[in-house]
């Protein structure tokens, strides 16, 4: 058999690799051992994800957990439909998502916190918390340190002791970590639509408080530390602002201009983005359904903004061309936005860290 395709030179097939998806991937470790060692290898799998396209995901669930992606800023392509769980089984409460691992438990114990990913369909059950206790609820934030090359877990409780952890999967083990933040700063984080509290923004999470909306508060999952940042000034006597991100950069939004936080020299610094009229329509909506808003996303690629209901109902606006609308999706209850990449991060372990097939 003549077939010179086989004899590409291997940097070729490198190049080539990177642009496949993870379920192509998954085969073609079968061709030989070469193959198999390079897809496996860390090198390759941080080449991938970082190279493979990004994708705003939705999850939503009713008896089954179902992956839809966000196209054109107006509809939804179905990725996955996960088989309905059993009756005698949890429907998995998801803490959130960052870089195509998604953190979750399959039961209310949270002993039994598992790090997923759905298209592999393989779970990785993290070692117990330390800071678990049975008189005290524990919440959780996963993130990725770009620095290390990792992902990691911010474990957090506010009542009575407060106390903080954070999880490396790379070292597969928890660090007590001190806790300067007082329980108000977490407020925002501490709701059953957690995922959809935050920003995510490189290996930044922002959140507001309720009580200060004009400071925003921040972890950093490269320095595994807290900080505090004030709104534009322009912006600090605004009673309502919303954030949300753009092109992987912070941002924020009043009535009349949006915000974006840029880095010079070292320095974070605020500059406008935007202050044409097509803000007022925008922040109206979010104003208008305030209390039943649990997120507000920006498809860069439509220049549409999304905004996704505590009741499943979804609206958009497309800023070129002014259009308003209203989509619901018939497939059930949102649960969560994020970000979304293909990986294939959880292919193989290392000694100590115990797999399971999910679902």
């Amino acid at each position: 058999m003549n077939n010179t395709s086989l004899y590409l030179p291997f940097d070729i097939w490198t190049q080539i690799f990177a642009l496949l998806s993870v379920e192509t991937l998954v085969r073609c470790r079968a061709v030989c051992a070469s193959w198999r060692a390079y897809i496996e290898s860390p090198s390759f799998i941080s080449k991938h994800r970082n190279l493979y396209n990004k994708h705003h995901l939705i999850l939503g669930y009713s008896t089954r957990l179902d992956l839809h992606r966000v196209t054109n800023g107006r509809r939804f392509t179905t990725l996955a439909f996960l088989p309905p769980f059993s009756a005698h089984v949890f429907i998995p409460w998801i803490y959130g998502g960052c870089n195509g691992l998604f953190l979750i438990t399959l039961n209310f114990d949270q002993d039994y916190i598992c790090l997923w990913n759905p298209f592999l369909r393989k779970s990785l059950i993290l070692p117990p918390c330390p800071i678990v206790s049975r008189f005290q609820s524990v919440h959780y934030v996963i993130g990725f340190s770009t620095s290390c090359d990792d992902y990691k877990v911010l474990a957090y409780r506010t009542k009575y002791k407060p106390a903080m952890a954070v999880y490396s999967l790379r070292n597969h083990i928890w660090t007590i970590k001190i806790n300067p933040m007082n329980a108000d700063a977490w407020t925002s984080l501490r709701t059953p639509f957690s995922p959809n509290k935050y920003v995510y923004c490189g290996w930044i999470i922002y959140w507001f408080t309720e009580s200060n909306p004009g400071i925003i508060r921040s972890f950093d999952f490269n320095m595994e530390e807290f900080n505090n940042l004030a709104v534009p000034e322009p912006l600090k006597e605004c009673k309502m602002l919303v954030l949300f991100a753009i092109n992987e950069l912070l941002a924020v939004m009043s009535s009349s201009c949006i915000w974006i936080l840029e880095k010079y020299d070292g320095e974070y610094t605020w500059r406008e983005w935007c202050s044409e009229s097509w803000i007022k329509t925008v922040f109206d909506i979010f104003k208008e359904h305030y209390l039943s808003t649990i997120k507000v996303l920006f498809v860069e690629e439509t220049n549409t903004f999304l905004m996704i209901g505590v009741d499943g109902s979804v609206y958009f606006y497309q800023v070129t061309s002014g259009v308003l609308g209203m989509l619901r999706n018939e497939a059930g209850y949102f649960l969560a936005v994020v970000d979304y990449v293909e990986t294939l991060v959880l292919l193989t372990g290392t000694e100590g860290m115990t797999f399971q097939t999910f679902p």
